[in-house]
């Protein structure tokens, strides 16, 4: 009988979905929905990194960094993700001026169901949450991938 009303649970919450990360094809065509966003936030993390390196100090948003390859211009129009959704927290940069910490966020439009998008500006990583999630803490320790603008 337990061994019954298990399988069943298991059966109905494989039924009823769950959130983005779960897996499963759902997950996949989600994943695939988000590389625009993966595209764009490394250019603009990229551009963050031009902009500090010309101006010696941090963009607050990406409308500063128009001219610098990460603005709303440069950014790949997508269904999912409008230009505004688009931001980054965090930064730091060491003393030589390479980015030594940031997360960069995409959010998508409203009811889209796309996935929130987090880049970790150093090692390129992305994580996902579901369009109502909401992300866990940011790792305190980072590795670069790449030097990238990372120290």
């Amino acid at each position: 009988m337990k061994i019954t009303a298990l399988c069943l649970l298991a059966l109905l919450l494989t039924a009823c979905g769950g959130d983005a990360s779960a897996g499963g094809s759902r997950d996949d065509g989600l994943k695939r929905r988000a590389k625009v966003a993966e595209v764009n936030l490394a250019r603009i993390r990229d551009a963050v990194v031009k902009y500090h390196a010309a101006r010696g100090e941090t963009p607050m948003s990406v409308t500063h960094l128009e001219g610098f390859g990460g603005g709303e211009s440069d950014l790949e129009p997508s269904d999912d993700y409008a230009d505004i959704g688009y931001a980054f927290y965090s930064l730091k940069f060491g003393d030589t001026g390479k980015l030594s910490q940031g997360w960069f966020i995409a959010t998508p439009v409203a009811k889209s169901g796309a996935l929130q998008v987090r880049m970790n500006g150093l090692t390129g990583e992305y994580d996902y949450v579901a369009q109502d999630g909401e992300f866990g803490p940011a790792p305190s320790t980072l590795r670069p991938a790449n030097d990238a603008g990372a120290e």
